[in-house]
Order: structure tokens, then C-alpha cells, then sequence
């Protein structure tokens, strides 16, 4: 019994600390998204996007593209869709979670690829 306590104390002392991740402000999300090529999956497809300058937002999916708007709020980036799956408007903040990847709010992961 003593043992067993012994082990899951060690066990525990030895575990990693989970990382915190902060939020990134717009600023940081706009410095490593704008004008790139980003890769999701949504909807059960694969996802590309692209946010451009002058509030410009696209995305394509097997079933087609559509234009849409974005804009920054405070750490958030609001997009808006006309149609589609994602019609309508959406603000989310991002955190990094590796080199080029990064989750949003809403539990979606994306990634840079160029």
C-alpha cells in the first residue's frame, strides 16, 4: 500500500505542467494570418481561407467558394459569410498551438501553409 502511494505521488511529481496558452491580440493573428493561405477543417471537409487586406475574407471547400468580410474587434476576428455553411458572422480569438497552427475559440484548428 505504501508503495502504491509512493508510485502515484512520483507520478505525479514527474507529470508536465499543462501550458497555458495566452490569447493572441489581432495585431499578432493579422502579423501571421493576412495574406496567407489557411487550411481548416469545418462541415467534415477540408477548409481553405485566405483574409486579405482591405477586409476581404475567402474560403473554398469542395462544394465551392464564397466571398466574405472581416474585421478586428478587440483580440477577435469577426468574419461574415452571405452564404454557405458559415452564413453569417462570427468573432473569434485564436491561440497558438505549434509552429503555424493555432485554435480558435471555438475549439477549430487551423493551419498556415504559406
Amino acid at each position: 500500500m505504501l508503495r502504491a502511494y509512493c508510485l502515484t505521488i512520483l507520478c505525479v511529481a514527474l507529470a508536465p505542467m499543462p501550458v497555458h496558452a495566452k490569447t493572441l491580440t489581432a495585431r499578432e493573428v493579422l502579423d501571421e494570418m493576412l495574406n496567407r493561405t489557411i487550411v481548416t477543417r469545418q462541415f467534415g471537409m477540408s477548409v481553405t481561407m485566405r483574409y486579405r487586406p482591405g477586409g476581404v475574407v475567402s474560403a473554398k471547400a469542395l462544394i465551392g467558394s464564397v466571398d466574405g468580410t472581416w474585421r478586428a474587434k478587440g483580440n477577435k476576428i469577426c468574419s461574415t459569410f452571405p452564404s454557405g455553411p458559415a452564413k453569417g458572422t462570427s468573432c473569434v480569438s485564436f491561440m497558438r498551438a505549434g509552429p503555424k497552427q493555432y485554435v480558435s475559440s471555438e475549439g477549430v484548428r487551423f493551419r498556415v501553409i504559406d
